[in-house]
């Protein structure tokens, strides 16, 4: 069995453009929470999250022979400009599906590391498996579990990508570290429809980005966009780290372009499919229709004109 210092792996990722990595040894988790938050219904229609428990609980399934969890953080805090505009889409959906950017640099880190090391195996995850990866990175000692639930970063703040490179080789693990967030509570108080729980969970029944996504239904009356038409970022901007974050080149300008163009023509009542079908094939915004986009901006239209 190889053993692959944690240096070169870091060294690699920053290379391809991450802003941290750590490495965690591959073990069972505890879910009793999840398994909680799952029984009391607060994964609303999203049900694929009751699927496949035990590989949630033990990633070692997902790979054979796993013994080590690598997880890398990609900041997307950057200046998005989205200020000037009265509609919102969420920060990271304003630049290139990083479900693509993040597996083609981790296939690249894997490829490398195989140059170095011929008996690696590994295989790379982005937001497309049952990985826990929130915990995996707390356990990678990347951060901790925000009042808001994301991860929190000293350095990077909330607005980081995650993803992780499950290998057979062992490394240097990681401490993990503690909560930061000490009696601040700006994140829990900041949700306009209170979804954020006092437990540090979400209630997706209430949440903006669960409603305004995931849901495929009409949104309920009682939930209040603030003008967000697809995700959103008001519990990530009240986070005090977030915003002592260090910020990040200007990513994507082509993207955020299409997207503020679009925004201009939603505050016109112009139609605006066309450079939604753009955003579409660029962006994480292929998770929903144009039907249920223009349903999201006519709710929020009628929550102003109220």
């Amino acid at each position: 069995m190889s053993y692959i210092p944690l240096h070169i792996v870091k060294e690699l990722a920053e290379k391809e453009g991450f802003c941290n990595c750590g490495a965690a040894k591959c073990e069972k988790l505890d879910l009793t929470s999840f398994k909680q938050w799952l029984e009391r219904g607060y994964h609303a229609s999203m049900s694929y999250l009751e699927r496949n428990f035990d590989k949630r609980e033990n990633p070692g399934l997902l790979f054979e022979d796993t013994k080590t969890i690598f997880c890398f953080l990609m900041s997307y805090n950057d200046d998005d400009n989205s200020e000037y505009h009265e509609y919102k889409i969420a920060s990271y959906a304003l630049r290139r599906d990083y479900h693509h950017v993040m597996k083609q640099k981790l296939n690249n880190i894997i490829i490398q590391l195989q140059a170095k090391f011929p008996d690696l195996q590994a295989r790379p995850f982005v937001d497309s498996a049952p990985v826990k990866e929130r915990e995996w990175a707390i356990k990678c000692g990347l951060g901790w579990k925000g009042k808001n639930s994301l991860l929190v970063t000293k350095n990077f703040g909330n607005k980081v990508f995650i993803g992780e490179i499950l290998c057979n080789c062992e490394s240097d693990y990681a401490t993990e570290a503690g909560s930061m967030c000490g009696n601040c509570n700006k994140c829990l108080t900041s949700c306009p429809n209170n979804a954020i729980l006092p437990d540090g969970s979400i209630n997706a029944n209430l949440c903006i980005s669960y409603q305004t996504i995931e849901n495929k239904e009409n949104i309920p009356d009682n939930i209040r966009l603030h003008n967000y038409i697809y995700g959103c970022d008001i519990c990530l901007n009240a986070c005090i780290w977030n915003n002592k974050a260090m910020k990040t080149e200007m990513q994507d300008s082509d993207v955020k372009n299409i997207a503020f163009h679009m925004l201009d023509k939603i505050e016109n009542d112009e139609d605006f499919e066309e450079e939604f079908r753009k955003l579409r094939k660029m962006t994480p915004m292929d998770r929903i229709k144009y039907s249920k986009l223009v349903s999201n901006v006519n709710l929020a239209k009628r929550q102003n004109d109220m």
